[in-house]
Order: C-alpha cells, then sequence, then structure tokens
C-alpha cells in the first residue's frame, strides 16, 4: 500500500510538472452597491458596462422628502442655537438658572446632532462611486421604492484583473510576491503580470498552492472572466 501511494505521488508530481497552468482573470476589485434610506429610484445615469470615474454619482434616489427635512432641521438648530445663547447671557446676569442654561446646552446639542443626521440622509440620495469601473448588473429597476439595505447595483474595478492560478508549492518563483510572470490569455495575446497574493496553505492533494497575480488594464483590453495559462520555466 505504501508503494502505490509513493508511485501515486510521483506520478502526479509528474503530471503537475508537465500540465499547463490555467488562470482565469478576475476583476481586481467588485462591490454590491445598496440604497441607505427609503427612497425610489431615479434612472440610471450610467448603462452596464460603461465605464466610469471613481466618486462619479452612479445613482440617484429621489430627494425631496430629505431635502425638506434638511430645512426644519436648519431651522430648528437656529433657533436652538439663539435660544442657547441667550441663556449663556442671561446667566452671565444671574437672570436664570444653572439648570435652564443646561437645558438650553442640552436641546441645542440635540438640533446639532439632528441637522447632521438631516445632512447625512440627504448625502445619501446620491450615491457616488467608491472606484473607478463598470457597472455589471442592475439589481432595482427605475422608479421602484427602494428600502434601506436593498442591493441597486454591481460594480467592478477592471482597470486591473487579478489572474488566479494554482501553481506547484515547491516553485519559488512563482510564490514569492513581486516576481514578475507572464500569461497568454486565450487566443494569442501575451500580457505580463506581478504577483499579489499567495495563499498561506497548500493544497496537500494536488501539491499546489493559490496565486494571485496582478495585471494592468487602464485601457480595458482585456476582459474580466477571460482564461489563460501561465507561461513559466517548468
Amino acid at each position: 500500500m505504501k508503494k502505490q501511494l509513493i508511485l501515486f505521488a510521483a506520478l502526479l508530481g509528474a503530471a503537475l510538472a508537465g500540465a499547463e497552468i490555467k488562470v482565469v482573470f478576475f476583476p481586481f476589485r467588485e462591490a454590491v452597491i445598496a440604497a441607505r434610506v427609503d427612497s425610489v429610484l431615479q434612472p440610471y445615469p450610467f448603462k452596464v458596462g460603461e465605464k466610469f470615474e471613481k466618486n462619479r454619482i452612479i445613482c440617484r434616489l429621489d430627494d425631496a422628502r430629505y431635502a425638506i427635512e434638511l430645512k426644519k432641521s436648519i431651522s430648528h438648530y437656529e433657533f436652538a442655537k439663539a435660544a442657547f445663547e441667550n441663556k449663556k447671557e442671561l446667566r452671565a446676569k444671574n437672570f436664570t438658572s444653572d439648570y435652564e442654561l443646561k437645558k438650553a446646552a442640552f436641546d441645542f446639542q440635540i438640533a446639532s446632532h439632528a441637522l447632521d443626521d438631516a445632512k447625512l440622509n440627504l448625502s445619501y440620495c446620491s450615491i457616488k462611486a467608491p472606484f473607478s469601473g463598470k457597472i455589471v448588473e442592475l439589481l432595482t429597476r427605475d422608479h421602484e421604492t427602494c428600502r434601506p439595505g436593498q442591493p441597486l447595483l454591481r460594480i467592478i474595478d477592471d482597470n486591473k484583473l487579478l489572474a488566479v492560478a494554482n501553481v506547484p508549492v515547491d516553485n519559488r518563483a512563482l510564490t514569492r510576491v513581486g516576481n514578475a510572470v507572464r500569461l497568454k490569455i486565450a487566443g494569442s495575446a501575451v500580457v505580463s503580470g506581478v504577483i499579489h497574493e499567495v495563499f498561506p496553505q497548500a493544497d496537500h492533494r494536488t501539491g499546489t498552492v493559490k496565486i494571485r497575480i496582478l495585471v494592468q488594464n487602464e485601457k480595458g483590453l482585456r476582459t474580466a472572466g477571460v482564461t489563460g495559462v501561465l507561461l513559466y520555466d517548468k
């Protein structure tokens, strides 16, 4: 039995040594953007696959309700602030008590927090892109009523790609972060990349470890999801 295991391991190693290492290209990062307030979704300003820059508004919610709430909060804030300043002057002249001054200070603080909250809710109606990229999928339709936490769209950053591969764990050139490698995309294109991540645990059944290779893609010449092979010295 022991001899059979040794023979199997030797055959598996030989097979791995002569086999191509396949890679799959994934986006550098992706995110599902969700609503953070109750509102109605406005028409999307970008189409699926259309490129956008970081901090561009990629989604809008109807903000009429939150604009009104902000105006109310500003009025309450200004009134509470004036009342607090008045109480301070009266207390300095000993025309009011410490309790009245503290109550005015407390009311002013509450109004200040309410104003900050109203500003935040209004800002949630204009959803900005956390990074440059493209829309992959629209998860909510125009003019639908949204709830906090409801997914609206999925976006990816494909300005860089991560080529994922399983490589022999004993190949030092392929298991060291920062090493340069070459990859051949299905077809004929050959691209350069840098080993970005090496997983800390190998697969004992295959003697391989997963790595991620960073490939630049600012011009959008390569598409996430394509496959290829890793070019390396065996």
